[in-house]
């Protein structure tokens, strides 16, 4: 029991964050793998310039300390974005994204997080998409994982306390995008935008809320104009910094931080 009351303090510890708020930018894609293309607009190009944008506006602030998983067009697996985040101890992980449709009509933004229901299958068709580099991952580190599985107390409270955390993740990951979306809405003023739960590697495997934004379909050729416009990004990582000091300010209030 003792040490139930132990695990469980580790896991409240888990769920209360520092005061400055260390958010890792992730932007999508780079290197050879371009993303969405259309014409010369590339979803790699524009992720990247809008995560530098936003974490320009957010080091601005005194409370924030960002980093980028990428800072130049560079290749980057899923597996090493998510290694880079555990390993800077990040309170929060945003990945960056633009939407590619056959549809030239479909558009406007989408936020994802961590699944807990049943995705649809369109859903799935995205996620799978992005999460195909993670494929040819080894299985060694499952094969670890199953040699430690065995059925004792210790592993069962160390369950209860991962269940704990998990839990506090897909709430603060939910918290997190509805921030976002609703900061959207009121800056942009437009329809179309969406909150889902989506199985993506880099929200699923993060250890800390995780929310990964599809800015808008470059398949659709009046976002496509938008989304490559130095302006706009800067504007869309205002709306994105906006969402974000939002949450920190409701964790905040929880925490009784003044």
């Amino acid at each position: 029991m003792r040490l139930l009351f132990r695990c469980l303090s580790l896991a409240l510890t888990f769920i209360a964050p520092a005061q400055a708020l260390h958010v890792v930018i992730d932007p999508g894609h780079g290197g050879l793998d371009s993303g969405a293309v259309r014409g010369s607009v590339k979803e790699s190009d524009i992720s990247l310039r809008v995560s530098q944008a936003l974490k320009e506006l957010l080091q601005a602030q005194p409370d924030f300390q960002v980093s980028l998983t990428r800072e130049i067009d560079q290749s980057l697996g899923l597996p090493e974005r998510v290694s880079f985040a555990d390993k800077q101890k990040a309170d929060l992980f945003v990945s960056i994204h633009a939407n590619a449709s056959s549809d030239q009509r479909a558009r406007g933004v989408e936020f994802y997080f961590q699944n807990h229901l049943p995705p649809d299958e369109e859903t799935l068709f995205m996620a799978a998409a992005e999460n195909k580099m993670a494929q040819n991952m080894a299985t060694s580190e499952a094969q670890k994982l199953e040699s430690e599985s065995e059925p004792t107390k210790k592993n069962d409270v160390l369950a209860i306390v991962e269940d704990l955390k998990r839990q506090h993740r897909m709430k603060s990951s939910h918290r997190l995008g509805k921030d976002l979306m609703k900061f959207w809405k009121q800056s942009a003023k437009v329809d179309g935008n969406a909150l889902r739960q989506a199985p993506f590697y880099v929200v699923s495997k993060t250890s800390m809320p995780s929310v990964l934004v599809e800015l808008g379909f470059i398949s659709n050729p009046k976002e496509a104009e938008r989304l490559s416009n130095p302006e706009m990004q800067k504007q869309i990582a205002s709306r994105l910094a906006q969402g974000i000091l939002h949450y920190k300010e409701i964790v905040d209030k929880v925490n009784g931080v003044p």
